[in-house]
C-alpha cells in the first residue's frame, strides 16, 4: 500500500485579518524530506499553509494520512480542519505533532482523551524520525490500530480500546544532516509568495533550562547542528529563490530559529553566508533572532558582521535573584547579558531586551527595577511580555502553578480567528469558525493585579517612548547631563496620569482589562457568537494591545506626545538646567517630532524647518553639547527617502493600512527606518 499512500502534511495559519505565523514552513518541509528519503516509492508528500489552500484540497482528493503542526497559534484551527477532514474521510488517519503539548503525564492523558476525535496519534518531541516510524508501522499494519499499539512506537501517544498509551519519547536525531533539505530539493519553492519570510535553522536544541519554556526540558539540552556547508547551501538557495521572485510589495526579512544565534563558532559562517547574499540578491534586509545567551564577544561579532541586520538580545526575563531561582536560568548571567547591551552601545549595534512580567516571585518593584537596570544598560529595544502559560513547560504543571500561587485569565491570541463558508459539503452547514486562545498570568502571591496593571501601563511608556522611538535624542541629551532614561520613562507615566493625556492610558487599561477573561469556553462562545468573530478580523476586537496603543499614538496622537514630552522635560530638568539648555531640550523635541509627521500613511509630502542648533549633524554624531550656544538658523528639509517609501509601501501591503497592520509593521522592522530623512538647506 505505501505506493499508493497519499500523505498531506500541514502548518496552518490563520489569514483573514494578516498572515498571522508568517513563515515558510520548514519544519514540515524536513519532515516530509525524511519520510521520502526513509521511502522513495510513496507519492510525494503535499504541504499545506493557507487553510484556503488545503480547504479546497480536501474536497477533491483527501489523502490517506493527514499531518497537522500544533502550536498555540493554530491548535483549534486545526482541530476544525481536522474535523472537516474525517467528515470526508472517516477511515482517514489524523496524526498531530509539535510543542503544544502537556508535559506531565496526566495532564497528557486528559489532552488524548478530550481530543480522540480529531486526531489518532501524537507525535511528541522531535517529528521527523518519529513519524516516519509512525507511517511505516500504519503500512505494514494495514492501519490496524490495535497491531499498532501493539508495537509500542517511541514518541506516539494515541487511545485505543478506552487505554491511553504514552510511550516515552524516541530519541532525537544525533545527525541532523541525514535529514535532506527542504529548500534545495524545491520543496518549499511555492511558499516564496512574498507573504511569507524564510525560515532558517542551523541547529536544534537549548542548553538553558528556564521553566517557561517548552525547550527547558531535559529532552532539548543537547545541541545538534547541521554542518556549515548544509546551512550555506540553504542560504545561498533562499538568496537567489528571493532575487528570482521577489515583486516590488515582497518582503525581505529572514526567520532563524536558533535559540541561542551567534553563540558557536559555526553562527560566524552562517552570518558570513548571509552577508554575502546581502550583497548578491539584497537579502535578507532584517533577521528576525534571539541571539546566545553567553559568550558575547563572539555574538557581538556575528551581529558585527551582519552590519545591522538584527538586533543583538540580551533577554534577561528578570534582574531579581529569587525570580532567576524560580525560573532555573542559574546557568545563565545576567550580568553577561548587561555587559551585552553596554557593549552593543559603544560599537552602534541594535540591541534589545526581553522581560517578562509575572514570572514566579515578580513584583512591580522587582519588574521596574529590572527595566532601569536593562535601560542603564543600553539596549535600545525592552521587549515586555506577559508570563504566557504554554503547555509542554515546567512552570505551566499544576505543582508549579500551586507553589508560587499563579493567577491566570484568558485572551484571543492576536490575529488567530478567521472562518471559512462556501465550500463544499455540508459540514457545519458549509462554514468553519475557529480561534485561538491563550491563559496568561496576571498576578501571583507577590503580584496583585493592580500592580499588574501599572506594569502594563510601564510597559506602554516603555514601548512607545523609549523602543527605538521618536524621541531618543532627547532621552540622550538627558542622559548627557546625568539624568536616567528610566526616570525620564518614569515622569513621562506620572505626568500622562495627571494631564489630557490620561484619557490615552485609561483606554489602555480598559482595553488590557476587556480582553481578559476567567473562564476558556465563554471568551469562545462570545467570539462564536453573532458577528463577534468578523469584528476581530475586522481589528474591532482582539488587537495586540500594547502594539495597537504605540501604533495609534504615532499615527494619531503625535502632537499630545510631543506636548506630554515637552511637560515632562519640564519637570525633569527644573533646576537642572541654563536657560540654553531648556531652549536647546525644547527645539531637539520639535526636531524629533517632526521625523516621524506622516509616518506609514504613504502621503510623502517634504516639509522645510529652521531651527536654532544643528540637531542634523548632533543627532549624526550622537555628542549633544552639554553647553550649546545659540548659532544662526539651520534650515532642513524633512523628507521620505525613496528606500522609505518602498518599505512603507512594502510593510502596509504586507500587513494592512488599518492600525491593526500598523501595529504590526512597528512590531516587526526598526522603526527608525520609517522615520523622514533630513536634508540641510541653505538659509536665505
Amino acid at each position: 500500500m505505501g505506493a499508493t499512500t497519499k500523505i498531506w502534511l500541514a502548518d496552518l495559519t490563520y489569514t483573514q485579518q494578516t498572515v498571522a505565523a508568517d513563515t515558510i514552513p520548514m519544519a514540515i518541509g524536513c519532515i516530509a524530506e525524511y519520510l521520502e528519503d526513509y521511502f522513495p516509492d510513496i507519492p510525494a508528500v503535499r504541504l499545506f499553509k493557507y487553510p484556503d489552500e488545503l480547504i479546497s484540497a480536501l474536497a477533491s482528493e483527501p489523502p490517506n494520512i493527514l499531518g497537522f503542526s500544533n502550536y498555540v497559534w493554530n491548535f483549534e484551527l486545526s482541530r476544525e480542519l481536522s474535523r472537516y477532514y474525517k467528515h470526508l474521510n472517516p477511515q482517514g488517519i489524523v496524526i498531530f505533532g509539535g510543542p503544544n503539548y502537556p508535559l506531565e503525564k496526566e495532564d497528557r492523558k486528559k489532552f488524548i482523551e478530550e481530543n480522540n476525535d480529531i486526531f489518532d496519534y501524537y507525535v511528541s518531541g522531535e517529528g521527523e524520525l518519529a513519524f516516519t516510524l509512525l507511517v511505516e508501522s500504519l503500512i505494514n499494519q494495514n492501519f490496524n490500530k490495535r497491531e499498532i499499539a501493539k508495537e509500542q512506537l517511541g514518541s506516539i501517544h494515541f487511545q485505543y480500546g478506552g487505554e491511553v498509551f504514552l510511550t516515552p519519547k524516541h530519541n532525537r536525531l544525533k545527525d541532523l544532516n541525514t535529514i535532506p533539505s527542504p529548500y534545495t530539493s524545491g520543496k518549499l519553492d511555492k511558499f516564496f509568495d512574498g507573504k511569507l519570510m524564510p525560515l532558517l535553522q542551523t541547529n536544534r536544541g537549548c542548553p538553558f533550562s528556564c521553566t517557561f519554556c517548552v525547550e527547558g526540558d531535559d529532552y532539548y539540552t543537547k545541541i545538534r547542528k547541521y554542518n556549515p556547508e548544509r546551512v550555506q547551501s540553504d542560504v545561498e538557495y533562499i538568496g537567489k529563490k528571493i532575487s528570482e521572485t521577489s515583486t516590488e510589495n515582497s518582503r525581505k526579512d529572514l526567520f532563524i530559529a536558533d535559540s541561542n544565534f551567534g553563540m558557536y563558532p559555526s553562527d560566524i559562517d552562517t552570518a558570513k553566508a548571509l552577508a554575502q547574499t546581502k550583497i548578491e540578491y539584497a537579502w535578507p534586509d532584517y533577521i528576525n533572532v534571539a541571539t546566545g545567551k553567553n559568550a558575547k564577544e563572539r555574538v557581538i561579532e556575528t551581529a558585527r558582521i551582519l552590519d545591522g541586520s538584527l538586533r543583538l538580545s540580551g533577554s534577561v526575563q528578570s534582574l531579581d535573584q529569587d525570580v532567576l531561582e524560580n525560573i532555573k536560568r542559574k546557568n545563565i548571567s545576567p550580568e553577561r547579558l548587561v555587559e551585552l547591551g553596554l557593549h552593543t552601545k559603544t560599537i552602534g549595534v541594535n540591541s534589545y531586551s526581553e522581560i517578562i512580567l509575572g514570572l514566579p516571585g515578580d513584583s512591580k518593584e522587582k519588574h521596574f527595577q529590572t527595566i532601569a537596570s536593562v535601560m542603564d544598560a543600553g539596549f535600545n529595544v525592552i521587549l515586555p511580555w506577559q508570563l504566557m502559560m504554554i503547555h509542554g513547560s515546567e512552570l505551566s504543571t499544576p505543582k508549579e502553578r500551586e507553589k508560587h500561587g499563579l493567577v491566570t485569565k484568558y485572551r484571543v491570541l492576536p490575529r488567530c480567528y478567521g472562518h471559512w463558508q462556501n465550500f463544499e459539503g455540508d459540514f457545519g452547514n458549509g462554514s468553519i469558525k475557529s480561534v485561538e486562545i491563550e491563559e496568561v498570568c496576571i498576578a501571583s502571591r507577590t503580584l496583585s493585579f493592580d500592580d499588574y496593571l501599572e506594569c502594563r501601563v510601564l510597559n506602554y511608556f516603555v514601548a512607545t517612548y523609549y523602543n527605538d522611538a521618536l524621541f531618543t535624542p532627547v532621552i540622550t541629551y538627558l542622559n548627557s547631563i546625568g539624568l536616567r532614561s528610566f526616570d525620564f520613562v518614569k515622569t513621562l507615566m506620572e505626568t500622562a496620569l495627571s494631564s489630557d493625556y490620561v484619557h490615552i492610558v485609561d483606554e489602555f487599561v480598559n482595553d488590557t482589562k476587556d480582553e481578559l477573561w476567567d473562564d476558556k469556553e465563554e471568551l469562545r462562545k462570545f467570539v462564536m457568537s453573532g458577528g463577534n468573530i468578523d469584528k476581530y478580523i475586522e481589528g474591532d476586537l482582539g488587537r495586540n494591545i500594547l502594539f495597537y496603543h504605540r501604533a495609534k499614538a504615532y499615527c494619531t496622537h503625535l502632537e499630545e506626545m510631543k506636548r506630554l514630552v515637552i511637560e515632562s522635560f519640564e519637570i525633569i530638568t527644573a533646576g537642572k538646567m541654563t536657560d540654553e539648555q531648556r531652549r536647546y531640550g525644547l527645539e531637539l523635541i520639535e526636531y524629533c517630532a517632526t521625523l516621524a509627521d506622516g509616518i506609514l500613511i504613504e502621503n510623502f509630502e517634504a516639509l522645510e524647518k529652521e531651527f536654532t542648533y544643528d540637531f542634523y549633524e548632533h543627532i549624526k554624531s550622537n555628542n549633544f553639547n552639554h553647553s550649546p550656544v545659540q548659532r544662526e538658523k539651520y534650515k532642513y528639509n524633512f523628507v521620505f527617502s525613496a528606500d522609505t517609501r518602498a518599505l512603507v509601501s512594502r510593510s502596509l501591503a504586507t500587513h494592512g493600512n488599518d492600525l491593526v497592520g500598523v501595529a504590526r509593521i512597528l512590531s516587526r522592522i526598526f522603526v527608525k527606518k520609517l522615520y523622514r530623512s533630513v536634508h540641510p538647506l541653505p538659509l536665505g
